[in-house]
């Protein structure tokens, strides 16, 4: 884990290089180990190192292939690095997945990307063709931060280090900060930033940039959302307890985060069914919850450190966040996050596993039983001609909610997401932008005639990022900690998406339970008590 720079652009080295420098001492907390930078033709790299695989200095960035052709940095995780390792044809001199990142690309080109298992954004000078071939993983939880700049290109890893050396207008991008208070958004989204004349670059995409200009960007994964009726609870295991294990690569010691919940509490007993015995690290909300907590712990034989939260250091620790990040995003659990990672810190961990990402997938957030019955309700009537459905619409005018399931069955399957941001938008006097755009972008990417499966979808890939990958990167790197997300592992995401939504949400017992496959899964593994107890957020019991 760590963050990276780089600048090509028309300016002298000398220039580039104080850029760089500037850069780097910002982004210091995302990799104190080291800091170096490399100029070669007209580009300068440059890299803050967090050492969790191969901890000698020859696998510092940036780092050149052995023909000094190539030249790569790199943020991230490549966890299937080993098995990578064993096809490829190259003599390595470290046994870093960096240097398995640098020599797949050499064998497979730009389709060295379907590869990867891990979190990751990179960029590949080449100096024969002087191109920069750039990607961002299929989640996004790696950050990508990139100009196409008349005076050059340039990316790190940081927005408010990037825009520090004083290159960039400040004039703001009206329609991504529009989007951060619009519906479910609490951030501004991708390819959105807060300045107009920066850019992210989108998950699952990777683009290549030659004479300082992007010449070619795609989106290189996609799941299927056909559903697959054989997949077993058994299976779900199995995948879900593989990316554990892969996830427990590293050459320092990995903690795990344990609330008590369904999730952080699978990891840790996978954790421990490997053969590993993590300190686990809790944050009190209230007596429930630690109470979970600590029978999981108990029950698993494994150290826990419970931290209060310090409400008087909410302020601060907000701010500290919003200055790293470069603009504002409105979640409180972010310093509920960052609480718990400042003590971990004192115990000089690198690594931590989090339990986040399942209720994406396994749809386990409050309200999914509802929002299925929408789902197949609005499945049902879309058939009826649209004179009808407007008319029904007339009708039911006096309710809500059944005034918008017959509006909604008006608009395609894939445009009823969309349709409500504009028209939340519309309301909100915002106008002169088509605000379904965004949102149009990525349900189109997929084939499903689910309403529920494009919802949750889009809150993976863009709405949700506040709570999945922006708190899974910005609150740990503050400290120079590494968090790590097994549910966000794209073949547990594409298994999920393939699983009916009615295996998800169903009845147990009498009532409603969300993430059921998920745990129906781990019943062999965790209590019932702990399974099927009432879910509670992460930081459920603190006060504002």
């Amino acid at each position: 884990m760590c963050g990276m720079v780089g600048i090509w652009s028309k300016n002298s080295v000398e220039i580039q290089e104080n850029y760089l420098d500037t850069i780097l001492e910002k982004q210091y907390h995302r990799g104190p180990d080291n800091s170096s930078k490399y100029s070669i033709d007209d580009i300068t790299l440059g890299h803050n190192r967090l050492a969790i695989i191969d901890l000698n200095q020859n696998a510092n960035q940036p780092f050149v292939s052995n023909c000094g052709r190539y030249s790569i940095v790199f943020n991230g995780e490549i966890y299937n690095y080993i098995e990578l390792k064993q096809k490829l044809d190259y003599e390595f001199k470290t046994s870093s997945d960096t240097e398995v990142l640098l020599a797949s690309y050499i064998k497979y080109g730009e389709k060295c990307i379907e590869q990867f298992n891990g979190m990751f954004s990179f960029a590949i000078y080449d100096r024969k063709e002087r191109t920069l071939f750039c990607a961002r993983d299929r989640i996004g939880k790696k950050p990508f931060i990139y100009s196409e700049h008349y005076s050059g290109f340039y990316f790190a890893s940081e927005l408010s280090a990037l825009f520090s050396i004083g290159v960039f207008s400040d004039e703001e991008d009206e329609i991504g900060n529009a989007y951060s208070f619009l519906r479910n958004y609490r951030h501004t989204p991708e390819p959105y930033t807060k300045y107009k004349e920066i850019k992210r670059l989108e998950p699952a995409h990777a683009m290549i940039i030659k004479n300082q200009k992007i010449i070619k960007k795609w989106c290189y994964w996609i799941p299927s959302f056909e559903y697959d009726s054989s997949i077993t609870k058994e299976d779900v295991y199995n995948v879900i307890d593989d990316a554990v294990r892969l996830r427990e690569r590293a050459d320092v010691e990995i903690a795990t985060m344990l609330s008590g919940g369904v999730d952080s509490s699978i990891i840790t007993g996978l954790m421990v069914k490997h053969g590993l015995k993590p300190q686990a690290y809790s944050l009190k909300a209230d007596d429930e919850e630690l109470s979970r907590a600590k029978l999981v712990a108990k029950l698993f034989d494994v150290p826990l450190k419970v931290f209060e939260y310090d409400r008087d250091l909410q302020e601060e620790l907000y701010q500290k966040m919003m200055a790293i990040y470069g603009e504002e995003v409105r979640l409180l659990p972010l310093t509920h996050s960052a609480r718990i990672y400042q003590q971990i810190a004192k115990d000089n961990i690198k690594v931590v596993i989090s339990g986040i990402g399942a209720d994406e997938i396994f749809y386990g957030y409050d309200g999914a039983n509802k929002q299925l019955l929408f789902s197949d309700v609005v499945k049902m009537i879309e058939f009826l001609p649209n004179a009808m459905l407007k008319t029904f619409e007339k009708i039911f005018s006096f309710n809500p909610q059944a005034k918008l399931l017959f509006e909604l069955a008006q608009q395609q399957n894939l445009k009823r997401k969309g349709y409500l941001y504009n028209q939340e938008a519309q309301q909100k006097g915002l106008k002169g932008y088509n605000y379904n755009t965004l949102i149009d972008f990525w349900a189109e990417k997929i084939k499903t005639n689910n309403y529920i499966d494009v919802s949750n979808w889009i809150g993976l890939m863009s709405e949700n990022a506040h709570s999945i990958t922006i708190s899974t990167d910005l609150p740990p790197m503050m400290y120079s900690i590494e968090a790590r997300a097994p549910f966000l592992d794209h073949r547990v995401i594409e298994m999920a998406f393939k699983i009916d939504a009615h295996r998800k949400i169903a009845e147990k017992d009498g009532r409603a339970n969300n993430k059921l496959i998920l745990k129906q899964a781990f019943e062999r593994l965790l209590p019932h008590e702990i399974l099927y107890a009432k879910k509670k957020g992460f930081g459920y019991g603190i006060k504002k």
